[in-house]
């Protein structure tokens, strides 16, 4: 398929980028027919450029890096109207389109705290605050800045915090009936709730022990 795509367009054929500043998608991926100012592209509509940050519901790109990302996708392509105005992504689910739910932050979060299931709300849709950054390393979103209660997340997927990362500091609990010990360990490898992880612990031992829980 990837042949034939990039075939279709040898011998100059062309690509006029679309003249809108936002669109819309049903689906957190972008393609051809999205960014198109015409129609008539086929089955060549449906090819992938690029696809939206996990957690996120917008990704704002320059015509130019657009074109780039439409040459990457299909060589052989000449792509007109690419230059540095900026063109808005934004991800609707067709539930939220329909009943249009966003969430807010429903309690102030702090610069560098997580942003978890706990700590927003159903909210006015408005645009969303660029002060969040996803963590890939931990699996959840991170406010870049301090956040009031009441912040537009527009239409955000939260995901839950479930992974620990190699390098962090953990916490070894052993039980035997009533007696409880715990020491300081690091995580030697990335790992999720549930599973094991290797780690070290400050006498230099190496060995596995699974997650129990992961606090942001």
């Amino acid at each position: 398929m990837a042949f034939v795509l990039a075939a279709a367009f040898v011998g100059g054929d062309s690509l006029a980028l679309a003249d809108r500043g936002e669109i819309v998608l049903s689906r957190p991926a972008v393609t051809l027919a999205d960014v198109a100012g015409r129609g008539g592209l086929g089955r060549l509509g449906a090819v992938e450029i690029a696809r939206l940050p996990v957690g996120r519901d917008r990704l704002s790109l320059s015509r130019r890096a657009i074109a780039t990302l439409v040459r990457r996708a299909v060589p052989g392509i000449v792509v007109d109207g690419g230059d540095a105005r900026v063109v808005t992504f934004r991800y609707v689910r067709r539930a939220e389109a329909g009943a249009g739910v966003c969430q807010v932050t429903s309690a102030a979060i702090a610069a560098g705290t997580a942003i978890t299931r706990d700590k927003i709300a159903a909210g006015p849709c408005a645009a969303m605050t660029a002060a969040i950054r996803y963590d890939a390393a931990r699996g959840y979103l991170v406010a870049r800045r301090d956040l009031p209660a009441g912040s537009p997340l527009g239409h955000l997927v939260v995901p839950p915090p479930a992974t620990v990362a190699k390098g962090d500091a953990m916490t070894l609990v052993s039980r035997a009936g009533p007696v409880t010990v715990e020491r300081s360990v690091t995580a030697l490898q990335s790992g999720s709730v549930g599973r094991r992880v290797f780690v070290r612990d400050r006498g230099g031992h190496v060995f596995a022990a699974p997650v129990a829980t992961v606090t942001p």
